[in-house]
This record gives structure tokens, C-alpha cells and sequence, in this order.
């Protein structure tokens, strides 16, 4: 809950801004221009892997680092020093005269805005102290100075902001997708990317007719489209979206879970990779990989595992509850 400004003995001294954005590409550039304040990478893939109910910030990103260890993204034990550094940075927030929170419209960002905003309102910020700045582009791939110029348009975060998006976090960690469906598209108005972002990660569960996901189904298109080289797959697969947000880990984890050799939708041939005959009645929505395909993952709160699978149909825009047992 925010508390009303304290008292300038009650105050501690107050330092320069601190910066906080999605990852490193963003940093350097900030460097490159010089920008001036502490500077803080996120990093986490907030969409791939389990973001469980009941944890504290530290306990998380330990559970975080532990995942992404296993999962491809690098050593566990790095990673779990790296957030732990994050997280001390962010926790020293009373010390910063301006929180400024760099994000793009992209699920990826999207879920670690709503993670810091979290964390932010559970602190005793005086109002105006977190400003915001939404981009519709990718920051990583601006020029210096037209990054910086994005300054010109911070906004203070509102009351209403911070406690709607601790309220949808808290939903994004719950164990079923419910409540995050229920209220997804009524988040803060000053999120103007949230719903669509969030409504993407609705498409990342199974289809109810082929039980692929929406990533999935954009790869075998693409291979179907005549790309057989993986780097151009993921580069066909990309251009189908409305905001990419997949970098190369999350993505080959979803292409390498195709080629499951038990239900194998993607075959690997000299020059790359073609569709199985399962892949295209898959594709072709005509049978389901889940009847022969085991699926195991977490979205958020939520693990998909065994008889419970959650499916989103994307005909009715809803989701189907996994069958009573």
C-alpha cells in the first residue's frame, strides 16, 4: 500500500534516478548515450517456466535461476547471482529520488512490468516517485539518442496502476487461468499494452482442436511455407506476430518439443527439418498431438501436466478446463 510522503527526517538521502528495462541490449545503449542513474537489466523469461503463488521476491528468482539453469538459458549459479543482485538493487528503491521503468509492448515485458509494479506497491513510494515509459518499438533496437528522447514522455505511475497490476500478478501466479482471463482486459488504463500482451500468452496454452500452441503452430507454418533451416524457421515464425517476444531459448525449447520422437511432428531431413504426416493433420487441425504427444509445462501459476490441461480455444476465445477425472 502507498503511504503519504515522510518526513524529511524520516527520509533517507535520496540519490539519482534508477533505470530499470528488460535486459542488457537496452543498457548498453543507455551507456552509449550516458544516460545518468543506476541501471537495471531484468532479464527473467517471466513467460517460460514456473512463476508459482506464495513466494517472495527472493524466493522466486531463486526457484527462476534453478529452471533457466536446466532449461537452456545459462548456469543456474550465475543466474542466481545475477537476480540476486537485481533484487537488492531494486529492494534499495526508498533510495532512488525516481524509479524510471523502460518497457515495450511485448508479453515478455509486459511480465516484468507487472512484476516490478508488483514489488513497487508493497513499498512505501511516495506518489510520482515511479514514472513510466511505454514504447511501441523495441528499445533494443533504437539509436541512442532516440532511446534517450523517450524520456520526454515518462508518466508518473497511478495508485490505481500499481494495485491493478499486483491484482493481474497475482492472478498470472495463480494455479488456474481463470481469474486471469476474467480480468485481463480490465487492467489499468495506463497499461495500454497489457491486454493484448496478456491475451497472447492465452494463445501460448494447447488448442483445444490440435493441442499445439499459437508459437507452435507459427513454426510447422513456416516449415510448411518451405523453410527448412532452423534459423530461418524462427525467423518466418517471427514475422507472424503482432509483438514477437520469443528470443532463441524459449523458441528452440518449443521447436525441439515438436520433434518429440514419440509423437514426432517435425522430422529432421539433410538440409534441415519437414513435416511429419502427424505434423500436418496437426497442422491442418484435423488430429490432436496431445492424444499422443505427453505435455509438461508451466505458464506462470499454472502446470500443464498429465489429465490436467488447461486449453484455450481461440474460436470462442475462452478456455476449456482439463476433463473431471
Amino acid at each position: 500500500m502507498l503511504k503519504p510522503r515522510q518526513s524529511a527526517a524520516s527520509t533517507p538521502r535520496l540519490t539519482s534516478r534508477l533505470h530499470v528495462t528488460n535486459g542488457d541490449s537496452v543498457v548498453y545503449i543507455w551507456r552509449k548515450g550516458g544516460l545518468v542513474g543506476t541501471q537495471l537489466p531484468w532479464r527473467d523469461v517471466l513467460h517460460d517456466g514456473p512463476v508459482p503463488a506464495g513466494l517472495t521476491l527472493p524466493e522466486l528468482s531463486a526457484l527462476r535461476a534453478q529452471y533457466l539453469g536446466v532449461s537452456g538459458y545459462g548456469n543456474a549459479i550465475k543466474i542466481g547471482h545475477d537476480f540476486e543482485k537485481r533484487d537488492a538493487t531494486i529492494a534499495r528503491c526508498m533510495e532512488f529520488e525516481e524509479i524510471v521503468l523502460w518497457f515495450e509492448h511485448d508479453l515478455y515485458d509486459q511480465l516484468q512490468l507487472l512484476q516490478i509494479l508488483d514489488y513497487l506497491a508493497g513499498q512505501p513510494l511516495a506518489l510520482g516517485r515511479v514514472q513510466l515509459i511505454q514504447s511501441d518499438d523495441f528499445l533494443g533496437l533504437l539509436a541512442a539518442p532516440e532511446l534517450l528522447a523517450l524520456q520526454n514522455h515518462r508518466r508518473p505511475v497511478v495508485r490505481q496502476t500499481l494495485q491493478g497490476a499486483a491484482g493481474i500478478w497475482e492472478a498470472y501466479r495463480a494455479a488456474t487461468p481463470e481469474r486471469l482471463f476474467e480480468i485481463h482486459a480490465s487492467g489499468p488504463s495506463q497499461l495500454r499494452h497489457l491486454t493484448a500482451a496478456l491475451y497472447r500468452l492465452f494463445q501460448e496454452y494447447p488448442s483445444v482442436q490440435s493441442g499445439i500452441s499459437r508459437t507452435q503452430r507459427h513454426i510447422l507454418e513456416a516449415v510448411a511455407d518451405g523453410a527448412h533451416a532452423t534459423e530461418d524457421i524462427f525467423r518466418l515464425a517471427q514475422l507472424r506476430e503482432e509483438a514477437a517476444f520469443l528470443g532463441d531459448a524459449p523458441f528452440y525449447k518449443r521447436f525441439k518439443e515438436l520433434c518429440d520422437p514419440a509423437a514426432p511432428l517435425l522430422q529432421e531431413i539433410q538440409n534441415g527439418y519437414r513435416l511429419t504426416s502427424l505434423g500436418r493433420r496437426v497442422l491442418a487441425g484435423a488430429s490432436d498431438w496431445l492424444s499422443s504427444h505427453a505435455c509438461e509445462r508451466w505458464i506462470g501459476g499454472v502446470h500443464l501436466t498429465g489429465d490436467c490441461i488447461w486449453r484455450w480455444d481461440e474460436s470462442a476465445a475462452r478456455f476449456v478446463a482439463p476433463a473431471e477425472p
